[in-house]
């Protein structure tokens, strides 16, 4: 029995041990799980606020682009229209008439060039003429001064060559704009979708980490009802034991007094035993 009892108690300290091993562990796993789900939680709001913030960048960055092409459009038209007015002006100067010098009507027409038996002769010989007299230019007609036609042919500097700047740098303007808004917008698209790709990854591990906190929990709960189980009955063997002792195991008496108190209980023995055994016990029977 006492081999009995000592083996159980072997064995409940053993499981003692174990569970309080495993309860450690799961302790350690269950903080470590918890300490994981924070950082991942954290980082997975630091990625939705980022994607946020790009959002509003990209929104605001686009429509200013917009506004900056449209602009670019619309001073081109501008310049275009300003350009061709003033190459119609200057197409229509190059053939103009400056300064007419119209004949004195009074004058003899030898001394104008005019020449006899036209109009004009007529219209000078005679006052009182009720024809029409065609006093427009004509080819060989004197002019004062030059045709005027502008300077758009002097130096590059001329207006046409300006207004020609001013078009191909918008043109440059719309173009760089358009570039550059294709590139953000590239960015911006790789941003997003590396940043939900992230996201849904720590969104995943932070699911089966909870799951991983959740079987940790509760086998650490169990654990710990086994634990106070095993306590309990290893508690009740070692009052077990004790009872066991007294009964089973020296005790520590020498021989000399292992002798004494069995000649005591002999005599005790005797003594009963001659009680029993008196005349007064038997007539009394």
């Amino acid at each position: 029995e006492m081999g009995k009892s000592k083996i159980t108690r072997a064995k409940l300290n053993e499981d003692i041990d174990r569970l309080t091993a495993a309860m450690e562990e799961g302790e350690a796993s269950i903080a470590k799980l918890a300490e994981t789900i924070a950082q991942l939680t954290k980082e997975v709001e630091e990625l939705i606020t980022s994607m946020g913030e790009a959002t509003a960048l990209r929104t605001a960055e686009k429509e200013k682009n917009a506004v900056t092409v449209e602009d670019a459009k619309s001073a081109q038209t501008a310049v275009e229209a300003a350009t061709a007015v003033l190459k119609d002006f200057y197409e229509k100067a190059s053939t103009a008439t400056a300064l007419l010098q119209a004949p004195n009507p009074r004058q003899w027409g030898l001394k104008q060039g005019v020449k006899m038996g036209t109009d004009e002769w007529n219209a000078l010989a005679d006052p009182n003429f009720k024809g029409t007299v065609d006093t427009g230019h004509k080819d060989g007609m004197q002019t004062f001064g030059k045709t005027y036609e502008g300077q758009q042919d002097e130096n590059e500097y001329g207006v046409l060559g300006l207004l020609e700047v001013i078009h191909s740098d918008f043109a440059s303007l719309q173009a760089d704009t358009e570039a550059a808004e294709a590139e953000a917008q590239k960015l911006y698209e790789d941003f997003m979708t590396e940043s939900k790709r992230n996201k849904a990854v720590k969104e995943k591990n932070i699911k089966m980490s909870t799951a991983d906190k959740a079987t940790a929990t509760s086998k650490l709960q169990e654990d710990t009802a086994d634990l106070k189980s095993t306590q309990d009955e290893l508690l009740a063997a070692e009052r077990y034991y004790k009872k066991l002792v007294p009964q089973c195991i020296d005790q520590g008496m020498t021989w000399d007094e292992r002798v004494k108190a069995r000649e005591e209980e002999i005599a005790s023995l005797k003594q009963a035993l001659s009680i029993l055994s008196s005349p007064d016990i038997a007539t009394s029977a």
